[in-house]
């Protein structure tokens, strides 16, 4: 098959989250032998091109304020019309796949005025928001550009021809959204052993006295950084919090951290700088009270980490006792936790080990690249005779 992604990852943060992942389904479907593009904003070094796979990126402007966010708008729709339509005319793919909001609006306008079959990668959905931040908050906020975003996304989803979840609580929430269009079943994020190096080590015990903790993920006000920031600075036992990532939060935690040696942040950094980071750390921490996902805990699992969440419905779902828990917004209970897990060095082996053999045989890029390419086959429809743009 000829597949064409569209992936509009413009924020960047560490490795992880909802446009990293069409990069390696993409990277993971070139080395099953098909011919595979992705028309992208950023280059993190998420893959690279080879024979099957040839990754565009459109000029861009970092989108650091206001005035920078219209510019680059405008050069994006300006890219849009004219690379963006030339790659796919020349290429004429059999699929074009989209994620989430604004690149699944593009990939199912694109489809509509080509006349070629649409897939889009759902996560979060305005029920699923509405469930977790409650009906009042919900609609004070969903007004202005996010109602009309969020419709626009409606209209793409309605639209394409498949969609791909990825997990339970996703296809139940955007099925309902949708008046039970059907939602295939969940495709996972995954890991590959070739791309992430693992170590493993018979001693467990911390001999430099001083625990690595680690953060992965976008510094926004519902992960909750600012609440692990506080629980670090509680404890009586000699840690250091590695943050690694970016976020519209980052000046406030930083004010927040203030002059502390106990909190590092490394901003984003590379897929290679971050499997080190897991391989070298004590226990990862992930706070986040609302998530699509969640693939830091399972990148924390396969490196045989142990990692502390907070106890929220997607992470019970996809990691059932494989995690451990701590109450969501609780700063006592989570500095206790913390606590807790570094104090039994022997404890933290052993669910880091049984979290590893759980993440093996449930999450894999090849894997799920495989189920993809077998959805999409089923669909698949021949495309009408070429017409002139």
């Amino acid at each position: 098959m000829k597949l064409f992604f569209i992936v509009d990852n413009n924020q960047p943060h560490a490795s992880g989250g909802g446009y990293y992942a069409p990069f390696k389904f993409a990277e993971f479907l070139a080395k099953r032998g098909h011919e595979v593009s992705i028309y992208a904003v950023s280059d993190f070094g998420w893959a690279k091109s080879t024979d099957h796979l040839t990754i565009i990126y459109r000029p861009s402007i970092a989108r650091k304020d206001r005035i920078r966010r219209k510019l680059d708008k405008f050069l994006s729709g300006l890219c849009d019309y004219v690379l963006l339509r030339s790659k796919i005319w020349k290429m004429r793919p059999d699929w074009i796949l989209g994620v989430l909001t604004d690149s699944a609006i593009k990939a199912s306008r694109i489809g509509r005025e080509f006349n070629i079959p649409v897939a889009n990668f759902v996560y979060e959905c305005p029920p699923w928001i509405e469930s977790w931040v409650g009906s009042k908050r919900f609609k004070e906020g969903f007004v202005g550009y996010t109602k009309r975003l969020w419709t626009n996304t409606r209209e793409a989803y309605l639209y394409s021809d498949v969609l791909f979840p990825n997990s339970e609580l996703s296809r139940t929430y955007n099925q309902q959204w949708l008046d039970g269009k059907i939602v295939a079943e969940p495709i996972f994020p995954g890991i590959d052993p070739d791309q992430m190096p693992y170590e493993a080590h018979e001693n467990h015990r911390n001999e430099s006295g001083t625990y690595q903790l680690l953060y992965v993920g976008r510094l926004a006000q519902n992960k909750n950084v600012d609440l692990l920031i506080q629980s670090v600075l509680k404890l009586r036992t000699p840690a250091i919090l590695h943050i690694c990532g970016e976020g519209p939060d980052n000046k406030r935690l930083q004010e927040i951290a203030g002059e502390s040696s106990a909190i590092l942040f490394h901003g984003y950094v590379s897929d290679a700088d971050l499997w080190s980071r897991f391989r070298t750390c004590d226990l990862v921490l992930f706070p986040s009270s609302f998530e699509g996902f969640g693939m830091p805990p399972m990148q924390a699992l396969y490196f045989g980490k142990p990692c502390l969440v907070a106890d929220i419905p997607i992470f019970r779902s996809l990691y059932g006792n494989y995690l451990e828990y701590f109450t969501p917004g609780h700063v006592e209970g989570l500095s206790g936790s913390i606590e807790r897990l570094l104090s039994d060095p022997a404890y933290r082996y052993r669910r880091g080990q049984a979290g590893r053999v759980f993440v093996l045989q449930r999450f894999s890029w090849s894997s799920s690249a495989e189920r993809i390419e077998k959805i999409l086959l089923s669909h698949t429809r021949p495309l009408p005779p070429q017409r002139s743009v």
